[in-house]
């Protein structure tokens, strides 16, 4: 991240950080090991380093965990979701076979997730920032109409 926070990047500039959080099924307390808590832990880092996703924090806790990154622009919510999930999900199985005896259907991660969006701006300030935008195009186009009524009467052509 640049000194402003915003990532410039591809022909744009912005942040693109989400707080996630999601659980095991059934919001079973397995996520309490040393052990399996450093595979999860290896799984998402590597994930994040394979897709250009960088981890400010990580957080697990015996039922769910909560992860904040920056996400690159080309990567949606819902798809940095199915890769931490699904990857963490495999390296689990992989680590721990007798899950599948708990799992039986598969699935290691509940359906549910919460994400959200974090920025260093509030929303009040975006809203004024865009209000003012508006306000500002506006005078600029009523001033150009200004000028323009003049040059189109017909006397203006004489």
């Amino acid at each position: 991240m640049s000194s402003s926070g915003f990532v410039n990047k591809d022909h744009g500039a912005g942040i693109n950080s989400f707080h996630f959080e999601w659980c095991p099924k059934y919001r079973y307390e397995v996520l309490t090991g040393k052990w399996l808590r450093q595979v999860l832990t290896e799984s998402l880092k590597e994930t994040a380093k394979v897709n250009g996703i960088q981890i400010f924090a990580l957080e697990i806790a015996a039922d769910h965990l909560h992860l904040f990154v920056d996400l690159p622009p080309a990567i949606s919510v819902s798809y940095a979701m199915q890769l931490f999930k699904g990857r963490s999900s495999k390296a689990i199985f992989a680590a721990c076979p007798s899950f599948r005896n708990i799992f039986r259907k598969g699935h290691f991660w509940s359906k549910g997730k919460f994400y959200r969006s974090v920025s260093n701006v509030s929303a009040e300030t975006i809203c004024r920032y865009i209000t003012e935008h508006k306000t500002k195009e506006l005078h600029a186009t009523v001033g150009f109409a200004r000028n323009e009524i003049p040059q189109m009467s017909l006397l203006a052509f004489c």
